[in-house]
This record gives structure tokens, sequence and C-alpha cells, in this order.
């Protein structure tokens, strides 16, 4: 490192959040360590491991019966004296019961995934830390030195498993790897450096504009940095800090003055999600410090102002990589983007995610998103497909529209997702083109005397039609939007060609503000409707002007469809908030402007 220079205000406030942490669950752990899942029961472990030999902590030297790691006594001791220090040392014992408990003969734990090998690296790569933490220490006391030797079992009864097992999504490869490259700094053997070039030999799964091929928030901060930073550091491959760095630098521009971050756009869960930022923190404060990157140390200093995510994790942390702890530059201190409380590099006027069909544009308080990247849904809803069909948001403030979808009555093939999306200049247009077929007789040469023909997928249903086989008469429908950012406002432009059907664009609100210039929508309890010129939502300030609305209608019913293959299994993609609907037909253009205001104090 070319700084020693330790940021104690940020370790002091690290440690004092991971005491409270370990504290409610020292509460109430009698009542459930027995019932604790691998991940859990190791997590706590890892954080008592901390908390017990940081001298900063109130629980130090708890638990390690009366030693000491060798600094002397320390700061605070732990309140109620031998009581405390007897519940964290129990408590740590009982994580490893549950630990030897539940580890399998093959060294792998069950969990959802039954014998799963990356499953077991999330718990194992915990084990390192926790036994890298314990090492560490000159003198740990008689019960760290039995978490210790007790936890380098349970990794060397794992190693094989590990070593010869499989993955099922992208990033488990990186996560196997983490843990492997840390069991081998810790237990070296060769076979487990050689399967680690096997797995990254496959080559990094990062698209040209920074994102993982996951596209998502939740895993690049969980699971695929942490773990390509974990391998470069106890592998030695520094090369793959390179995809870390571009992947912190595509991020950038999505972080919300809320603390969240974008996630519209990832193939995973966080799709549906208002994703934490918190969990970035160490990766741009490692990053910042190692590089002096500006923009990172910015980033870094603006999420050291949220909520600490993992505090008990965050300080073992800490405690191994000299790079979280250390300061950050100080000359690197940015001040906050005119009109937002982000730092400037985090709000530029614009960015732009190609892969993912993402875009944003930033003009005062006012910051408009807009998603076309949804992955074509022929095999269905699926696990592992980016197919939220929110295509925009705006924000003004305080006040947050968190979503705009379009249902249209079209054979029940769900809600508008962008084909194809194209960036021209603050314009963003999205276009879908769908079509469903009624199916003509059989010609002779395909008609069967059984009348039993093959099961097959037409795109909507399945059945023993013999589909291909049969003439068609096609009804289309075309949707194109075009989404244009100006200044102090938002404007959308409707245009459908084909079909003469309804149509219901839902305008989804955040909770908290109050709505004007709408009725209660007929057919769907607690939604509203925009019948006639504009409403507005207000957050104390902050306002959204929406309009114009268009004529309610029986044939034109507000109300959202996510689509047979969500509907057919009572299941539903719908999103959660304030709702308005602006209802009408597919004929001809519509337009919908968004604009933003505040109200002077």
């Amino acid at each position: 490192m070319e700084t020693t220079t330790t940021d104690t205000a940020f370790r002091a406030r690290v440690v004092e959040a991971a005491d409270r942490s370990v504290a409610e669950f020292l509460a109430t752990y009698d009542d459930d360590a027995a019932a604790l899942p691998h991940r859990a029961a190791m997590g706590r472990l890892l954080a008592l491991a901390a908390v017990t030999t940081e001298p900063g902590s109130a629980f130090y030297g708890s638990g390690a019966d009366g030693a000491g790691d060798g600094a002397g006594d320390g700061a605070g001791g732990v309140a109620g004296g031998d009581s405390a220090a007897d519940g964290t040392g129990d408590a740590m014992r009982r994580c490893l019961d549950r630990l030897e408990q539940l580890q399998g003969p093959t060294g792998l734990f069950d969990g959802t995934n039954l014998c799963s090998p990356p499953d077991s690296a999330f718990t194992l790569n915990d084990a390192c830390i926790a036994l890298g933490i314990i090492s560490a220490l000159e003198t740990p006391g008689k019960a760290l030195a039995d978490a210790g030797a007790r936890l380098a079992g349970i990794i060397s009864r794992a190693t094989d498993a590990l070593v010869a097992g499989g993955v099922h999504t992208p990033n488990h490869r990186w996560e196997l790897c983490a843990a492997l490259a840390r069991i081998n700094a810790l237990q070296p053997r060769q076979d487990i450096a050689d399967r680690i070039t096997e797995w990254l030999a496959e080559g990094i799964d990062q698209l040209p504009d920074g994102m993982y091929s996951e596209r998502s928030a939740l895993y690049a901060s969980a699971v695929t940095n942490p773990s390509l930073l974990a391998i470069a550091d106890h592998a030695g491959r520094p090369e793959l800090l390179d995809h870390v760095r571009r992947n912190l630098t595509a991020f950038l521009p999505w972080f919300n003055p809320d603390g969240t971050l974008e996630s519209v756009f990832s193939r995973r869960q966080d799709q549906w999600m208002d994703f934490n930022a918190a969990p970035f923190l160490p990766l741009y404060r490692r990053l910042a410090n190692q590089d002096a990157n500006p923009d990172f140390a910015a980033a870094a200093a603006w999420l050291g102002t949220l909520p600490l995510h993992e505090p008990a994790k965050l300080l073992a942390l800490l405690r191994l990589d000299p790079w979280l702890h250390a300061a950050l530059p100080e000359e690197t201190a940015a001040a906050a983007a005119p009109d937002s409380t982000l730092p400037v590099p985090l709000a530029p006027a614009g960015a732009a995610l190609e892969t993912c069909g993402a875009y944003r544009f930033r003009a005062g308080r006012a910051v408009t998103t807009v998603y076309g990247g949804c992955d074509g849904l022929v095999p269905g809803v699926v696990s592992g497909l980016a197919s939220n069909p929110t295509f925009l948001r705006f924000a003004h403030g305080a006040a947050v529209l968190s979503g705009v979808r379009l249902s249209r009555s079209f054979f029940d093939l769900g809600p508008f997702r962008s084909q194809h999306t194209v960036r021209d200049g603050a314009t963003v247009r999205l276009s879908e083109e769908l079509s469903a077929n009624f199916y003509l007789p059989l010609p002779a040469a395909r008609r069967r005397e059984d009348g039993v023909y093959a099961l097959g997928h037409e795109g909507r249903f399945s059945a023993s039609m013999d589909f291909p086989g049969r003439p068609t008469v096609v009804h289309r429908l075309g949707t194109e939007i075009a989404v244009r950012a100006e200044p102090g406002q938002t404007v959308l432009e409707l245009d459908f060609d084909g079909a003469d059907t309804a149509f219901a664009l839902e305008l989804t609100f955040r909770p908290g503000g109050v709505l004007d210039g709408v009725v209660p929508a007929s057919g769907t309890p607690g939604a509203f409707q925009l019948v006639q010129g504009t409403g507005s939502y207000r957050v104390g300030a902050d306002a959204i002007e929406f309009g114009p609305g268009l004529p309610a209608d029986p044939d034109t019913p507000p109300a959202y469809n996510p689509g047979e293959n969500y509907r057919y299994l009572a299941g539903t993609n719908a999103s959660e908030g304030v709702k308005v609907f602006i209802t009408g037909r597919t004929a001809g253009s519509h337009r919908l402007v968004l604009r933003g205001s505040t109200e002077a104090p």
C-alpha cells in the first residue's frame, strides 16, 4: 500500500454498527440457533469472530476465555462481564455445532439446492475469512483457538467436493473460485489452483458496457465483484481487478438520491426490487484507495452516508484488507451536483447501458430513465431473463414515478416489452410487433386418421393440433413508443398500427404523496384514472404533473394485465404503489407529458 493512514471515524462507525447487529442476534439466538441454515450460522460465526477480536468493540475479548490477541486488554470491554463473555463463546460453539451438523458426507451443505458446491462456497468463503482473522491473532485463547481448529476441519472436509463440483448460474463460477482461492491460501494444493485456472479459462462474462451477463446490481455487489477481488488477492490474478473497475464505472450514473441503485434491467430477481445501494460501499472504497480514483472515492463517500450493510462482515473485511480501512484521498472529495444530493460523478447529464437497453437523462431535479432491454420470452416466464415491462421512470426530487407500463387487450400476450430500442440524442424509441394466429383446417396431406397430433406450443398455448402444418389467419399489433427528455419535462408519444383494441397506460407512483386531478378507477380497487386534463402527484414541495387524460370507456378498462403466462399460474408481475391509469384505443397516436416542479420555500 502507498498509504497507511487509517480512517478512524469510519472504522469506529463500522465497529459500532457491528456491535449493534451482534447484540441483536445474541438476544434471540437461543430461540433459533438450532434451526439456522448453514449460511446464516456461518454469517453469525463470522460476526462473532470479528467483534470479539476487535479492540474497539464492546465485545472485545469476550468468549476468548480471558485471553486477548496480544495487543493488550483493548478499549471498552463487555457490558455484563463474564455473562456476556460466556454468551459470545456459547454462541460461537453453537454456530459451529450447527455447521458440522449440516455438513454432509461429501463435505457440502444442503439447502434449497442439495449438495451444492456454489451454495457451500458462500459459507466457506466466510469460513475462510473468519479463520484468517483468528489465525492472525498472536494469542487467540482457547475458545477462539478451538473455533479456528473446527473451522479448518469444516473447510478441509469440503475441499475435494468444491474442486470436483459444478455450478448452475454465471456468478456461481466466481463464488466457487473465490472459495477455492481462499482455501488454497490457507491449505495449499495444486489441484485447487488447477481448478481455478480451468474455471477462469472460460473468460469473465462481462458485456461491452461493463455489466456482467446477469446485468444484476444484486449479484455484482454480493457475488461477482467480491469474488473477483478475492481471486485477485488470494490467487495472484491482479488482472481480474480490471473487470471490477469496469463494472463499478458502469454503475456510477445509476445511483439514486434515495440510496437505491437502478436495477430494472437485471436478469435476476432484483429487476423487481428497489435495490439498496449500500452493499457497493466496500467495492468502491477498496478501489478508490488502491487506484486513487476520484470518481470511486466520491461514490464511496456518498455510500458511506447510508446505513451500513452487514456491518459485522464489513468489519471482518476491514481487518484483512488494509485498503478498506485507509482514509479516502482528501483531494478526491466531490461536491454534490446542482439540484441533487449525489456527487457530480454519480449525476451526469446522460448515461447509457447499450447492452441492457437502458438510458438515463438528468436535468435539474428531474431524472428520466428509459428501459427497452427485455429478453425474448419465447420459453415463457422463467428465472434468468430480463422481463420487467416497466419502460419508463421519472423522478423530480422526492416525487417519484417508479414505473410506466402499457397493457393492450391483444390475445392475452402481456404488456409492452420493447423488441427494438434505439437512442437518438435525448430521444429513445421503443417498438414491439405482436402477432397471433387463427388456425384453418389441416391440408389433406397433414391429416391423421386417429386424430391424434403431436403436442406443440404455438407461442400462446400448447395443444395437440399440428400448428406448423395449418394455414393461418394472422392478426398483428405494432406499438412504437418514443420517449423524449426535454428541459423541464419528458414527453411520451404512443403510436399503434394494426388491430384496433383497448390499451391501458399504467403510472405507478412511489407511496407517500398526494394525488390530484384523478378519479377512482372503475373495477380496479385502490387505483385511479386520469379522464381529462392534467393530474399531479406531490411529495412535499416536489410534484410531477402528468397528462392529458383520456375519457373513461367501459370498453377500455383501467387495469394491468400481466399476460397468460402469469395468469395461468395464478401469478402476476404487478408492481406496487399508487396507480393511475390512462386508457384508450390503439388507433392513431397518443401523447403524455411528465413535468416536474418544485414550490418555492
